[in-house]
């Protein structure tokens, strides 16, 4: 098991899931480490747990560099961390976050077999070495424990807590089950998508509201006075107005997407979200939808605003741009600048509206929210 970092990483996103949504980019990681670098044979590296296991995925922009993952009987192992981004706290994120995913399903004691060269490592994480070392495919381990907090099944509502309630009030989630947590929260996000798609997919949703309204692609928007001056106002005032005409159609076709990743949930993925920050929803519906929503949305995009000078010249003008470095692909045309937009008011609007839910729960005539979430306030 490799997972030698101590300094903290930058701009590391960690995504936790089963096999089936993680096991690409997981299986990469580890046959890079663990077959080619240490040269362990491929038929030795799988084996029937990672079907089983949750696993952690840490990503820097949309590269795989980091993971690990936590069999049912609460052993972590194959920690795997990118030769060339070694040492920048990729690995002790990705343990912190299956340590955290432990404890939260009531685990006691977590275990794991760890290679002689990082023992030092998995001792500043607070694990001790037990029993004598061993050899594991011709590589020197020793079994190493940490002991947990007995948490039990309220461990996802009472790590919010520390985030959204007054310590005071922790008694009062006693009687919240994980279950009832995950559920709460699958209702709370599937009702704020629901509100978000309803908010911005009508006549005004994008143009008329100033904290998602689409303003003219930067390229644009640098020769805006000079293109007024030169009589062109009309046609920019029409591209923005086209441009976010165009994200208001396309915002309806997101809502069956956002609700199978919602139903799609696993308590792993409630807890991310949970303890996982300001823009924890934005990110867990991009990891599910951004990919499906892009192919739904740039059809209906293109409809609208290709037909217009404007954005034919600016399209022509960036593409060369792009091409030679200048412009971030996403805005090498007016289509996909758009579109990016949409989905970036789609999440920011879901996100709002989940922690409007959290506020004032008694608005969303739950039981479980009302339950969950009033026990937090």
């Amino acid at each position: 098991m490799n997972g030698n970092d101590t300094v903290d990483a930058r701009t590391i996103e960690l995504r936790t899931g089963d096999w089936a949504t993680l096991g690409a980019a997981a299986g990469a990681l580890r046959t890079a480490v663990f077959v080619r670098e240490q040269g362990i044979p491929a038929e030795l590296e799988w084996d029937e747990w990672d079907a089983r296991s949750v696993h952690c995925v840490a990503y820097r922009g949309d590269e795989p560099v980091g993971t690990g993952r936590l069999l049912p009987d609460g052993r972590i192992g194959r920690m795997a961390v990118r030769a060339d981004v070694r040492g920048q706290g990729i690995g002790r994120r990705v343990l912190e976050t299956l340590v955290a995913i432990a404890g939260a399903r009531g685990d006691t004691r977590i275990e794991l077999s760890a290679q002689r060269q990082v023992e030092q490592f998995y001792r500043a994480q607070g694990f001790v070495p037990v029993g004598e070392p061993y050899d594991e495919v011709g590589i020197a381990h020793v079994k190493m424990r940490r002991n947990l907090l007995a948490l039990g099944a309220s461990a996802c509502v009472a790590l919010v807590a520390g985030l959204v309630a007054p310590p005071a009030r922790a008694g009062a989630l006693d009687a919240v089950s994980n279950a009832d947590a995950t559920s709460a929260l699958r209702v709370a996000l599937e009702r704020g998508a629901g509100q978000a798609v309803a908010r911005l997919g009508k006549a005004g949703g994008f143009l008329d509201d100033p904290k998602v309204r689409i303003p003219l692609p930067d390229g644009l928007r640098q020769a805006e006075g000079l293109l007024r001056a030169m009589g062109q106002g009309r046609e920019l005032d029409e591209l923005v107005t086209s441009m976010n005409r165009a994200a208001e159609q396309a915002v309806p076709q997101a809502k069956q997407l956002l609700v199978a990743a919602v139903k799609s949930m696993t308590v792993a993925d409630a807890k991310g979200i949970l303890t996982g920050g300001d823009d924890s929803v934005t990110r867990f519906f991009k990891s599910r939808t951004q990919a499906p929503l892009t192919e739904r949305f740039l059809p209906i995009v293109t409809q609208q605003v290709s037909r217009l000078g404007l954005a034919k010249r600016y399209n022509s003008l960036a593409g060369q741009a792009s091409k030679l470095g200048l412009l971030k692909e996403r805005d090498a045309s007016v289509e996909r600048y758009v579109t990016t937009r949409a989905l970036d008011g789609l999440y920011l609007m879901i996100a709002e509206e989940e922690k409007a839910i959290r506020r004032d729960p008694l608005k969303a005539g739950s039981k479980v929210i009302e339950r969950v979430f009033g026990a937090l306030r």
